[in-house]
């Protein structure tokens, strides 16, 4: 597995836009820049902006860290279904890797409740690990969709949507003078609004929890459509095909689906075939 080098895809002097996004940071710029780099030139990438890094299990979520896969298009079964994963309590990590364990195991017996009933799993949670600070259920992320399927935009429509989504942002920031202040603030470092523990120097005149819960909201509404939207721009104007060989992926640190790309796989009308037969 590897991982992109920040600093160099920073110092890329090429606008991620034709026009200036004010609310990306450093990181943000520097992922859509690897992405667009990528698909311009996906070999170059690989041996230029990529450095190697092992994969290991963080600790930090329910379900350990692995190496993505790559499959053999956008019918295999593991593509189409949602993956969810969900950011263990700090609580709980800091008593170490058994009570971590001991959190995954519950997670699991009682996950059916976050579609069912999220607050009565809260409840379980706060019980279970002595948890005594209050839990928003908006907090909970737990709605991470699997593979979403891309309208047939042209490269103008994606213009116009990316423009009309910055030109509400801004109106949004005028028409909002008292929140301006957390926008100038706060605006470039939504990914506060997913972690657990304090917010340092919040002086907003927002306790955390609303302050995470504006930054999670401004992140959905503006910063994650824009991301999007520039990931499908960069695709079609530098790899409207996008093709890539099983070399480069593995190269890349992915590894083979094994339903789609396992030697016993069968494609969906072959099986339909025998099975009428």
């Amino acid at each position: 597995m590897k991982t992109l080098s920040e600093i160099t895809l920073s110092e890329i002097e090429t606008a991620i836009y034709k026009k200036d996004i004010y609310f990306f940071n450093r990181k943000e710029q520097a992922m859509l820049k690897g992405i667009r780099e990528f698909l311009k030139d996906p070999d170059n990438f690989s041996t230029q902006y990529y450095k190697p890094i092992i994969v290991k299990d963080s600790l930090r979520y329910v379900y350990p860290e692995n190496q993505p896969a790559y499959h053999k298009d956008n019918t295999c079964p593991r593509l189409q279904s949602n993956f969810i994963n969900f950011e263990i309590p700090e609580e709980v990590r800091e008593k170490g890797e058994n009570e971590i364990k001991r959190f995954r195991a519950f997670f699991a017996e009682h996950k059916h409740l976050l579609e069912s009933n999220i607050k009565a799993f809260i409840e379980k949670m706060q019980a279970r690990f002595f948890i005594t600070r209050e839990i928003n259920p908006k907090s909970i992320d737990y709605s991470n969709s699997g593979n979403e399927q891309v309208k047939n935009y042209s490269v103008q429509d994606l213009e116009n949507e990316i423009d009309e989504i910055l030109r509400q942002a801004g109106k949004f920031y005028t028409d909002n003078p008292d929140k301006q202040e957390i926008i100038k603030r706060f605006g470039k470092m939504t990914f506060l609004a997913y972690v657990h523990g304090d917010i340092y120097k919040n002086d907003t005149g927002l306790n955390d929890s609303d302050l995470k819960e504006f930054l999670r909201a401004y992140d959905e509404k503006f910063k994650k459509p824009v991301k999007n939207f520039l990931v499908e721009y960069y695709r079609l104007l530098h790899n409207p095909d996008m093709t890539f060989t099983d070399t480069l992926l593995d190269k890349l640190g992915f590894r083979k689906c094994g339903h789609c790309l396992g030697e016993n796989y069968f494609e969906p009308e072959v099986i339909e075939q025998v099975e009428k037969e």
